[in-house]
């Protein structure tokens, strides 16, 4: 009888719909689905190629944000600040991150962004502390991946003949820092934008200087900027993940990276 008593109860459990937390980019979805995905049913809230600097809420988006428990940002974005939900049930993520003039893209170094993940740990551990022990093994997890991820990086981008990362947008500061590399891009341009023709020289004189060879290109992005810096210096595109969309079936935050070093890896000549 108590075995049956048992299986229904947990029946019953498995019916019941779980609460929803909502991560509002895939550089916070990643870790907050491996984080909370076995308690939560996990949502990200831009989750097509949309501009994330430029984002407004769609309809669904509002009906999403209404019904989550949660919503965890980073919080770089003005837009990100001013969601209409109650503060008391949005995590902001950016307290203390060894910030650059306010850079979002931490995720675009490994090591930097242990410092995300982190505080995505705290956060959860204060939302919920009852399942403390589940959070605790999670993190650990995903944090020995991190931090083999930047020894790889660490130990791939150590020796190259480039040193220069230049791309179309100016994503790669963290990246740079942490690894002993030097990062320029067209600044103030996001999407499908088009940068003013003195942001473009000046990209294109860095290069020519420097005798840099290779662009490194946003997925999705198709401006005329592109076409024309390759035309000036002769250098080979190479694309990058740098929003983290999933491009690829079953893509997470490390596949995606994998890929991205393998770009940097053959973009700046680095010894394999």
């Amino acid at each position: 009888m108590k075995t049956l008593f048992f299986l229904l109860l947990l029946l019953f459990s498995f019916a019941l719909p779980r609460e929803l937390l909502m991560a509002t980019t895939y550089p916070i979805y990643y870790p907050l689905l491996y984080l909370a995905g076995e308690l939560y049913e996990v949502k990200v809230l831009i989750s097509t190629g949309t501009d994330v600097h430029h984002y407004e809420p769609k309809p669904q988006d509002l009906r999403n944000l209404k019904e989550a428990k949660y919503i965890f940002t980073l919080g770089l974005e003005n837009w990100e600040r001013k969601l209409p939900v109650p503060k008391e049930r949005l995590y902001l993520l950016n307290q203390n991150l060894p910030l650059i003039d306010k850079d979002p893209h931490l995720w675009m170094s490994p090591k930097s962004y242990q410092a995300v993940v982190a505080h995505l740990y705290k956060a959860l551990l204060k939302m919920d502390p009852k399942n403390q022990s589940i959070y605790e093994r999670k993190y650990r997890e995903f944090s020995k991946r991190l931090k083999a991820l930047d020894e790889k990086y660490r130990q791939s981008l150590n020796q190259c003949k480039n040193r220069w990362l230049v791309s179309t947008h100016l994503s790669l500061r963290y990246l740079a820092r942490d690894y002993g590399l030097r990062a320029e891009g067209l600044r103030g341009v996001h999407g499908e934008e088009e940068p003013k023709p003195s942001e473009l020289l000046r990209l294109i004189n860095l290069m020519k200087r420097e005798s840099v060879k290779s662009l490194f290109v946003e997925e999705g992005y198709q401006g005329k900027a592109v076409l024309k810096v390759q035309g000036e210096t002769g250098a080979k595109i190479y694309t990058i993940n740098t929003s983290l969309y999933p491009t690829k079936e079953g893509d997470d935050y490390f596949s995606i990276m994998e890929r991205n070093l393998s770009a940097f890896v053959e973009g700046l000549d680095c010894k394999r």
